[in-house]
């Protein structure tokens, strides 16, 4: 049998969305240039390079004699040159639009509904590449891994998937995550680039970007000696490519304000869009 200690895809960023965002921003620049340009001067700037220096000219539609701008009038060349841009942005937006449109009508992503057609005994013994969402996550939830260990004399709390974890606030943390059907680890070993080996409270697979996210909940940060170790590890994250707010997320607490399970769902909400 095939062991899979690493789940394969072909290294691609969600460009569709990208594509989508893109085409989005372009709408927004060109309805904002359109509205300046109704209120832009009369004629077009043309722009002859002399050396190091540059002279202005007006042109006026009919007119074949260009109008020298002077210096002085700053202003005026500043405006016929935000409408010269503007214009020459729109047509090139429009195209790109176009282009984008062309693209997604187009585009079919066949790659990953090879691995799909066979059976489930054949797909745990083939090397399939670009795998479908399902066959990710359930490639990546039969990683077998050690948690950390949890001593007796640590109160009992066990969460929706049957698991026991150290606090309530954890429990919390993963049975919405549970429920949300958000795969994740907890306590699972990473070995840091100095050698280290720490146990994030959660690994998260983040399916819509084929990436993990680290969730730490910081249960006292009412004690220093509590936030100072965690900022120790936080530093050792960070040189192993863990960085806050990108690939490693936090939760906080205090004994006076505890988190509940509204802040974790919006936290979710913000974080993994479910």
């Amino acid at each position: 049998m095939l062991r899979r200690s690493t789940i394969n895809t072909l290294p691609k960023s969600d460009f569709i969305s990208q594509l989508q965002k893109r085409e989005k921003v372009l709408n927004q620049e060109i309805e904002k240039r359109r509205k300046r340009l109704k209120n832009a001067p009369e004629g077009s700037l043309r722009i002859v390079e002399k050396g190091n220096t540059a002279q202005y000219y007006l042109g006026n539609k009919g007119e074949k004699k260009n109008t020298y701008i002077k210096r002085s009038d700053a202003a005026t060349v500043l405006q016929l040159a935000q409408k010269k841009y503007d214009m020459k942005f729109i047509r090139e937006a429009e195209s790109e639009i176009k282009k984008i449109h062309r693209f997604l009508n187009s585009y079919e992503d066949n790659i990953t509904e090879i691995f799909s057609m066979f059976p489930q005994e054949l797909k745990d013994k083939i090397d399939g590449i670009d795998m479908s969402d399902s066959d990710y996550m359930h490639y990546w939830e039969k990683v077998r891994y050690e948690p950390k260990p949890i001593g007796e004399n640590v109160p009992y709390h066990i969460t929706l998937k049957g698991e026991r974890v150290r606090s309530k606030s954890e429990e919390i943390i993963a049975n919405a995550l549970f429920s949300k059907k958000i795969l994740y680890r907890y306590e699972c070993p990473v070995r840091l680039n100095n050698g280290h080996i720490v146990h994030p409270d959660f690994k998260i697979l983040d399916i819509r970007n084929r990436r993990e996210v680290y969730w730490e909940h910081l249960g006292k940060i009412d004690d220093p000696d509590y936030v100072n170790r965690n900022m120790w590890k936080f530093r050792e994250y960070e040189s192993s490519g863990i960085n806050l707010g990108r690939n490693l997320l936090v939760t906080y607490e205090t004994e006076k304000d505890p988190i509940n399970s509204r802040i974790v769902e919006v936290f979710i909400e913000t974080h993994f869009g479910r």
